[in-house]
């Protein structure tokens, strides 16, 4: 790709044109257009890469009760029964305050979430060795741990703006009540 500068436009303007490219640039001068562009360009691939990071981390956190479980374990290992029993009580509302629609977790679903996170070390599965019947604890892996302690800030910033979440949580119930509803057929 080869760029180039040449006069365009009206007034003395001058016009960056890159070869093979419709799109052109006006500027002032040829240097600030291509300097603008240089720094352009390096803050979109810092940017990019945050955006793969914050989908990677979004990615590795997503799953249904995957939250619950890490807010269960926050205060250190569980057993199987007590982990289910707390994550639970955390349901207590019965429903998804985002999407209305009841929410009931099942031992095997609870098991499938366990397995992931365990695979993806985000948490720490401890059996007892010898023990009969066995005894198998569920604990928060350190980096877990540190990933917990950096999203307090953004719990913070949840509670300085019900507004906003509240306004997102009625418009995504709305739509989801939309599109649940039947379809006329035309004649």
């Amino acid at each position: 790709m080869t760029t180039y500068v040449r006069p365009g436009g009206t007034m003395g303007q001058l016009q960056t044109c890159v070869e093979g490219s419709r799109t052109h640039t006006r500027g002032a001068s040829a240097t600030t257009s291509l300097s603008r562009r240089a720094r352009e360009s390096a803050i979109a691939a810092e940017d990019a890469e945050k955006l793969r990071k914050l989908h990677d981390a979004k990615q590795l956190f997503s799953g249904d009760w995957m939250n619950p479980v890490l807010v269960a374990l926050k205060d250190g290992p569980k057993h199987y029964t007590e982990l289910a029993a707390l994550v639970r009580a955390m349901n207590t509302a019965g429903s998804d305050s985002w999407s209305g629609k009841p929410r009931v977790l099942h031992d095997r679903v609870l098991t499938r979430t366990l397995k992931s996170m365990t695979a993806d070390g985000l948490i720490l599965r401890h059996e007892e060795v010898g023990a009969f019947p066995p005894s198998v604890q569920y604990a928060i892996s350190n980096a877990t741990a540190e990933a917990l302690d950096a999203l307090e800030p953004m719990v913070a910033w949840v509670d300085r703006h019900p507004d906003l979440i509240e306004r997102a949580q009625r418009r995504r119930r709305s739509e989801s009540m939309e599109s649940a509803k039947p379809t006329v057929g035309r004649t």
